[in-house]
């Protein structure tokens, strides 16, 4: 079940399943046990090697309530550091943006991904405004510094890129994926696909889609 984020935030019918008799073994059950995947496109490159990741995975989680958020179609503004999200037990932002709306996704998620390029040795922009406005999740009484209320969350990280040393992306992948721990992340992935530089040049390497279909099954574990 793959969903768009945009302005109809219920799924399954907007029916509420969070209370109630639930019949062991029927359709019901296994929709309210699905995992809950959200995945973020952080490219700016329309139909480029980090559209095609999200979708394929998308697509492969076939047995997965799936929200999909394509950064460049939506509201996303950086964090104000205004700390007004600070102490609280739950998160919150004084933004009206597609990101605070999405706040409630990212806490009920089960894993997360990103996909970014790399662009001067970094992440994009949008991916770092991501990681930035996990800022609400941040509680320094907390376990892991974290309000959130489910740990155990999985996050992965995926860069594609042309020229750079992968061996050096690769640890930095390892080292930004780690911050999702923010928001209540304990199991980490992340992958580098290097010498892809054209837009879909991901779809010619049988490797990288390899990678790309077992990262799904990982994420819906």
């Amino acid at each position: 079940m793959v969903k768009t984020w945009g302005n109809n935030k219920k799924y399954h019918s907007g029916r509420d399943y969070s209370t109630g008799y639930i019949p062991v073994g029927t359709n019901l059950e296994r929709t309210v046990l699905m995992k809950k995947v959200l995945l973020i496109n952080a490219s700016h490159r329309k139909n480029g090697n980090s559209e095609i990741i999200v979708d394929t995975i998308a697509a492969d989680l076939k047995d997965a309530e799936v929200t999909v958020f394509k950064m460049p179609e939506k509201d996303c503004r950086p964090c104000m550091a205004c700390a007004a999200c600070q102490g609280k037990e739950t998160q919150m932002c004084v933004q009206k943006d597609d990101i605070t709306a999405l706040l409630p996704v990212i806490e009920e998620c089960d894993s997360i991904l990103m996909v970014s390029p790399i662009y001067n040795q970094q992440i994009t922009s949008q991916a770092k405004l991501f990681i930035e406005r996990l800022y609400p999740f941040f509680h320094v009484e907390k376990k892991n510094m974290s309000n959130t209320s489910k740990f155990g969350k999985k996050a992965a990280l995926v860069c594609v890129c042309w020229g750079s040393p992968k061996e050096i992306v690769e640890k930095y992948a390892a080292w930004t994926v780690s911050g999702f721990s923010q928001m209540g992340a304990e199991q980490f992935k992340s992958v580098v696909f290097n010498q892809i530089p054209e837009r879909g040049d991901v779809k010619n390497r049988e490797d990288y889609m390899q990678t790309v279909h077992e990262l799904a099954g990982w994420l819906a574990e």
